[in-house]
């Protein structure tokens, strides 16, 4: 009979040693075994006719890098050729980007001048050592700038438009009398001109009001006393006569309510301080000289 124990515990070792041995299985590491070989075959076989002092080195890092792009286009590792066809294009690259240099190409061109620009601004902005925000960092920014987040005063009114333009020398006695039948009680409805405004307004920030008629009217009507016809107040559409139905005060904002908005903007100011900084400092390193500017020349 059969030794189910030396059987069975034989089938353990063996998964055992399939568990060893399967780490030499892995595709990541046949993915970079096969770029360290191309790196090692690309620097035996290219070609050696640098001009002494120009050494170009292919790193480790930049193959696994250039390979991480493929992967991420296509979703899958590139073959040992694509690899090495990447190389070759990496190279390519980097040796005419170098000769463009040495011929001076990159001098007072606006487009790399603004790209050299726009990444020198982010290694500024990053130059000074930073932590993440407190809570006591970000109610100090919070309090430094409340009117940043206030939360507005919201405002909800009815109105009766006219034109000028219509009316002309009538204007006042026509808003004077369409102002009484109000007070007495007439819907706003059917008085004054048509127009495409609202008669009767929801109630919203006096913000959003500004935007749409104006900062002079949204200051008049946030200062009218509710429940009574007032005006007329001026905006761009023309005179009108309000009346506000409700009325809440605007109030400080708290750190909960505005906490991801203070946060975004102190960061932002933490890498605008940085980068003046930054900058100041290079312009210490320089003897700054401004030529005047050349006098027009006179009439002869």
């Amino acid at each position: 009979m059969p030794d189910n124990t030396t059987g069975s515990g034989g089938s353990e070792a063996a998964r055992r040693e399939r568990r060893r041995g399967a780490w030499y299985r892995e595709p990541l590491l046949h993915f970079l075994a096969a770029g360290f070989a191309i790196f090692l075959l690309y620097d035996r076989v290219a070609p050696h006719k640098a001009v002494a002092g120009n050494r170009l080195v292919v790193s480790s890092a930049t193959v696994a890098a250039l390979a991480g792009r493929f992967q991420s286009a296509w979703q899958r590792p590139p073959t040992p050729a694509e690899l090495n066809g990447l190389v070759d294009s990496y190279v390519d690259e980097e040796v005419l980007f170098r000769q463009g240099l040495a011929l001076g190409l990159d001098r007072d061109d606006p487009v790399i001048r603004r790209r050299v620009l726009q990444k020198l601004a982010v290694v500024g902005e990053e130059s000074e050592a930073t932590t993440a925000p407190t809570d006591a960092d970000l109610t100090a920014y919070l309090v430094a700038h409340a009117d940043r987040y206030a939360a507005p005063a919201r405002v909800a009114f009815d109105q009766v438009v006219f034109d000028p333009q219509r009316h002309r020398e009538h204007l006042e006695a026509d808003i004077l009398a369409a102002k009484a039948r109000l007070v007495a009680g007439a819907a706003p409805e059917g008085i004054g001109d048509p127009t495409m405004l609202s008669h009767r307004n929801r109630e919203q920030g006096i913000d959003v009001t500004g935007r749409d008629y104006g900062e002079e009217f949204a200051a008049a009507l946030g200062a009218l006393p509710v429940g009574s016809w007032e005006g007329p107040l001026r905006s761009g559409y023309g005179l009108h006569l309000v009346r506000v139905t409700t009325s809440t005060p605007g109030r400080p904002a708290t750190l909960a309510e505005v906490r991801a908005g203070v946060t975004r903007d102190w960061e932002n100011d933490r890498r605008v301080s940085a980068l003046a900084l930054y900058t100041k400092k290079l312009r210490s390193t320089y003897a700054i000289t401004v030529e005047p500017l050349a006098a027009p020349n006179g009439p002869r």
